[in-house]
């Protein structure tokens, strides 16, 4: 395996330890090595990249929020342009046609649509769709939360509400927004990442309820039900337990989950074509705090928010990370992804 790069988003300010967006290499062993500083920037904590373009996005996750996009061709970043979004954006996904950037605002509860150029700079206004609603954990759903988004194969921009245990379903009609359908959830799951399988269902990380939800789409994922429905880790959760990432491994074959508080990464086998997830095996995260992680093949990397920490793990032939050499040393790290 060659060298390969990679971004790494942190936390700034008075939220971590970070000064922005950094560049890592990944050596052929799998471990990361020269940490720079590739852009300062405000909170970078979650990124995104054009699928067509030398373009990389970033949150800026603060009260008053934004997003920023960086011409990222040779390896470094020049801005080229910024938007507003609303409270403490959180999340990134560009659609597949690298159209739309989707942006969720996880503090105004806010999903927002920013219309990309042909050379992945902003292109216009954001269309921006309130959010509603509440749930039983007072503390952490007293109103909407918007958390994720992922394009499904009909094109279905389908966005997590982990305040309102929702999935909400949008498409792109005629430039705008459009809300085509939701899907409650159980109450106080707290829904906050999801992936779209292979095989057409969709898999979310419940962050409150410590729980895997395998949903199977219905109009075209305009509406979704509850086909099944797991633990998020192998051991039984305590109250520690805020569920935080997931990522598809294997071709499908496995699922890949991050644990904060009991700092475990959890292998789940998918079961059924994607019908069903069921926890393999927990490993401890290699660090403090495992906000996202990133499956790239063979190896699984892990932001490891406190501990200032990137571990890298290899995935065995049974799907269940290895560590793989001493964690890189990083200012807050909470998001990696390829270059």
């Amino acid at each position: 395996m060659s060298e390969r790069a990679f971004w790494v988003g942190t936390y700034t300010g008075e939220a971590g330890n970070g000064s922005g967006v950094y560049r890592v290499t990944r050596r052929a062993d799998g471990g990361f090595t020269g940490l720079e500083l590739a852009a300062e920037a405000v909170s970078p904590s979650y990124l995104a990249v054009h699928p067509g373009k030398d373009v990389l996005y970033a949150v800026r996750e603060e009260d008053e929020g934004g997003v920023v996009a960086f011409d990222a061709s040779g390896g470094r970043l020049r801005e080229i342009g910024a938007c507003a979004a609303g409270a403490l954006p959180c999340h990134l996904s560009v659609t597949p046609d690298g159209g739309r950037l989707i942006v969720a605002d996880y503090g105004s509860g806010t999903v927002r649509a920013v219309p990309l150029g042909p050379d992945g700079g902003f292109a216009g206004d954001a269309d921006v769709a309130e959010g509603h609603g509440s749930g039983p954990v007072t503390d952490r759903q007293e109103g909407p939360h918007a958390h994720a988004s992922a394009s499904a194969p009909d094109g279905t921009i389908l966005t997590t509400d982990l305040g309102a245990d929702l999935i909400r379903s949008f498409r792109i009609e005629d430039g705008t927004l459009r809300l085509v359908g939701e899907t409650q959830l159980p109450a106080g799951c707290g829904p906050r990442h999801l992936v779209v399988h292979p095989g057409g269902y969709v898999h979310v990380v419940a962050e409150l309820a410590a729980s895997m939800l395998v949903l199977r789409p219905l109009d075209g994922y305009a509406r979704l039900e509850v086909a099944a429905e797991s633990s998020a880790t192998a051991e039984p959760a305590d109250d520690r337990a805020q569920c935080a990432a997931i990522k598809l491994g294997d071709g499908g074959r496995h699922v890949y989950t991050s644990t904060r508080g009991t700092d475990v990464v959890t292998a789940h086998r998918v079961l059924d074509g994607g019908a069903a997830l069921t926890p393999v095996a927990d490993v401890p995260s290699g660090g403090d705090w495992p906000r996202d992680l990133h499956v790239d093949g063979a190896w699984l990397h892990v932001a490891n928010e406190h501990s200032d920490t990137i571990a890298t793990f290899r995935i065995g032939a049974d799907g269940v990370p290895e560590p793989a050499g001493a964690p890189l040393r990083a200012p807050s790290p909470v998001c990696v992804i390829p270059a």
